[in-house]
């Protein structure tokens, strides 16, 4: 079994230096509770509520920055590995990225591919497919919050291979009324089971600039089952779920049938001229 961690910390766009002290302390509480794999939210350095370019630039983080350097060294001590949602400054251009960080270091980055309402004013759009890296704690697949809803882009790292989704995410309250499970982590599920993974969505909390957020960080099982789901009223500026998972060594769903084998790839180019 591998014992899991998504961390739902209250973020602050006017605070980037409280953000990055939460951060790191949703981080050693983990640590602490045996965690070997720890996802943080969207933009955790930053916030979300922009209101110019100046801002994401003074709040990003670069490759070889402080925080990341900060966030290597704990993950060489520790042996964990760390997943984390970051505004990143790389080559003069800013992205919405995530992060995956072990025990020998960076093992790269991803940027954001389906930016989300005014994102496009702020960011770059990822122009390379999710990021699937072996990791200490297995071989890991990295997306960003709106890329989950496209099932394309999910079962991409399925095929190569990933054996759990880690995903900082900021889900926005708009509004919807939720009744249970809260879509968002509906679609985690999904995602979860119909490609055979393990699944670690981040989402944060903390009214921000008129903003607020749906706050359901969650993990499942393989087969999509909620494992552990964060409580929505909590005033708590930091909750961490965690959970014990047994990461799927096949992608069989039965002695008959396997997610992967069974597709027929030639009957689905359609998909590809809409």
């Amino acid at each position: 079994m591998t014992r899991v961690a998504a961390c739902q910390i209250s973020l602050d766009i006017e605070n980037p230096a409280q953000n990055f002290a939460r951060a790191n302390k949703a981080i050693a509480d983990s640590i602490v509770q045996g965690a070997q794999i720890i996802v943080l939210p969207e933009l955790t350095n930053s916030g979300y509520a922009f209101t110019s370019v100046a801002e994401v630039q003074e709040r990003s983080t670069t490759l070889d920055g402080e925080l990341i350097s900060h966030w290597k060294e704990i993950a060489h001590q520790s042996d964990v590995v760390i997943v984390a949602g970051l505004a990143l400054s790389v080559d003069s251009r800013l992205y919405n990225a995530s992060v995956v960080i072990d025990k020998s270091g960076l093992l790269g980055w991803y940027s954001k591919v389906h930016l989300f309402g005014d994102e496009h004013q702020f960011f770059k759009a990822g122009e390379k497919p999710p990021l699937v890296v072996n990791t200490s704690h297995g071989r890991i697949e990295t997306m960003v919050y709106y890329d989950i809803e496209f099932p394309e882009w999910v079962r991409l790292a399925m095929l190569d291979r990933a054996v759990l989704l880690a995903i900082p995410t900021n889900w926005p309250n708009l509004g919807q009324l939720i009744h249970g499970t809260p879509m968002e982590a509906v679609r985690v599920q999904a995602a979860a089971s119909v490609n055979k993974m393990v699944a670690i969505a981040a989402d944060r909390s903390g009214a921000e600039r008129g903003h607020s957020w749906v706050s359901s960080s969650v993990i499942t099982d393989f087969e999509g089952n909620i494992k552990a789901i964060a409580h929505r009223e909590s005033e708590d500026d930091i909750q961490i779920l965690v959970a014990d998972v047994e990461l799927p060594t096949d992608t069989s769903i039965t002695p008959k049938n396997d997610v992967r084998k069974d597709r027929k790839p030639d009957l689905y180019n359609g998909i590809l001229k809409y």
